[in-house]
């Protein structure tokens, strides 16, 4: 039971960031780069960002957020804020990096995952962290904030990983930086507005992805939603289309479904462009064989079926001397004593009779006389 304790343990997210503590990475940040903190370090968990903003709060929910740490710091005359979320996973963190990233943010290089930077924010995805570092606009700021970040980069873990969903994402025309990863229909209601309702069923454990396309005269969104099963696909697409069409009536929208995968095109007014991002999307289900775990043949079954009979006979046979031989140690090391003795003890046995006896039932005659 204590192993099985520390192994859930050690599997919780809690156990996996062990190694990272957040408020001593930003007090060694703090004295290993010189700058001065403008303000104490803010920690807050889901209930008190859903104090202040709760419609962030409900969307932090959904991707599994852990905690929230900010630090407001001066480096050589330059003020700076630095924003530490802490996800539940890798995908988590990207979900977020992804939801958070502006139309105007770039890759940034020299990092060791997906990094990018804007005007106002360098921002980048690591393990399960999702880091944003605020500066203002001034060019002098650039550096320092890079640097910081380089920091921050190097103290985590190396992890990272993204949702296979991404994967299945045509990559002709699409717009780098454009597509969202969402776990939730409040962050998808959040860059696509649908209603408050959960159109697509992402309550069931559906993950789904938005990215954006631009060809030369026409552009359109592409919305996949892979489902944990196929019969959630089919039956939450076609809530989904039916729904969408009745709240958006001038608006096409072209679908298809390849298994748990639905592919959903918005925003398109080209029924054959439409198609043509239709047919770039194909679902294959993989199966992953063992060896280990391939059946044995019949020969070798046999093999065993006799290894194992003749090792109970053996066993048995071992018992039976062994039972013999100790008889006849006994026997001569006290004759008489325990077996083959002279004596003989009688039995102490219960009379026992029996409680119920069928009562004779008495037999009634009649006499009957001729009439």
């Amino acid at each position: 039971m204590i192993l099985i304790l520390l192994q859930g343990l050690l599997l919780t997210p809690a156990g996996l960031s062990a190694g990272v503590d957040v408020e001593e990475l930003l007090n060694k940040l703090v004295t290993n780069s010189g700058c001065q903190p403008l303000a104490q370090k803010l920690h807050q968990n889901l209930q008190d960002i859903a104090d202040v903003r709760p419609k962030e709060a409900a969307i932090l929910q959904e991707y599994g957020f852990q905690s929230y740490n900010e630090q407001k710091i001066s480096c050589h005359h330059n003020k700076l804020v630095l924003q530490i979320y802490q996800m539940l996973d890798s995908v988590a963190a990207y979900g977020i990096f992804t939801l958070y990233r502006t139309s105007d943010a770039t890759p940034l290089h020299g990092f060791k995952t997906m990094a990018t930077e804007s005007q106002e924010s360098i921002v980048f995805a690591q393990d399960h962290f999702f880091v944003k570092i605020r500066r203002n606009t001034s060019p002098s700021t650039r550096p320092v904030a890079i640097k910081i970040a380089q920091f921050l980069s190097q103290a985590l873990p190396e992890n990272f990983l993204l949702p296979s969903i991404i994967h299945y994402l045509p990559q002709q025309h699409l717009v780098m930086g454009s597509e969202i990863f969402v776990m939730g229909h409040q962050a998808l209601n959040f860059i696509y507005p649908l209603g408050e309702r959960d159109l697509f069923g992402l309550a069931h454990g559906a993950e789904a992805v938005l990215a954006d396309y631009q060809l030369p005269n026409h552009s359109a969104k592409l919305l996949l939603v892979m489902y944990p099963t196929q019969q959630l696909a089919k039956k939450y697409l076609e809530i989904a289309y039916q729904q969408y069409t009745a709240q958006h009536p001038d608006q096409q929208v072209f679908y298809k479904r390849e298994g748990p995968l639905s592919v959903i095109v918005l925003d398109s007014s080209d029924p054959e462009i439409a198609i043509s991002f239709l047919d770039k999307i194909s679902y294959t289900s993989s199966v992953t064989w063992d060896p280990k775990a391939e059946p044995i043949s019949v020969g070798i079954m046999m093999v065993n079926v006799f290894i194992y009979v003749g090792t109970i006979v053996g066993i048995t046979l071992v018992v039976g001397l062994s039972f013999g031989l100790l008889r006849i140690l006994l026997s001569r090391l006290f004759p008489g004593k325990i077996f083959d003795r002279q004596n003989t003890y009688q039995v102490i046995s219960l009379n026992l009779k029996t409680f119920y006896e069928k009562p004779s039932l008495p037999v009634k005659t009649e006499k009957t006389s001729d009439t």
